[in-house]
């Protein structure tokens, strides 16, 4: 069966994990990024397996944030789950939209996350990032006039 209460629940869960996940890099938060995922955290980029840990994972977000967006903004969709064993295997969409001075940037992309529950707490396991396009568009602005106010 594909559609069950547990596996609604569960992905359910998962997708909880991963917009707290998208919040964090968003608000440039690297507490919150530590206490969402397991301390041998692994990582792929790409299709390919980076060096491991906490501390690598988060140094991936430290040069996300030396680059000084001006907005950044995660959005997860589409997210599901599948318990194997310990092991909580997820597949999402994603899209980034990163605004600089220089230009605005759209990344279209899939997460292939494992997560674990680690004493009652949902945690990333493994970092699964694959970016499929990347779209470049001419910087955004400031000003927006809402309907009814011109």
């Amino acid at each position: 069966m594909l559609v069950t209460d547990d596996r609604a629940a569960l992905t359910a869960r998962c997708a909880l994990l991963y917009n707290l996940y998208a919040d964090a890099v968003d608000r440039n938060d690297l507490e919150t990024l530590r206490e969402l995922a397991t301390d041998d955290i692994r990582i792929t980029r790409g299709g390919e397996a980076e060096p491991g840990g906490i501390e690598a994972f988060l140094d991936i977000y430290r040069a996300h944030i030396r680059r000084e967006f001006q907005v950044c903004q995660h959005a997860v969709t589409n997210v599901i789950a599948l318990r194997e064993g310990d092991l909580i295997r997820t597949s999402a969409y994603f899209q980034a939209r990163l605004f600089s001075q220089q230009g605005t940037q759209i990344l279209i992309g899939r997460y292939a996350d494992d997560h674990v529950v680690v004493d009652g707490d949902l945690k990333i396991a493994h970092k699964n990032i694959q970016v499929h396009k990347v779209m470049d568009v001419q910087p955004g602005h400031d000003v927006f006039a809402y309907a009814g106010t011109d």
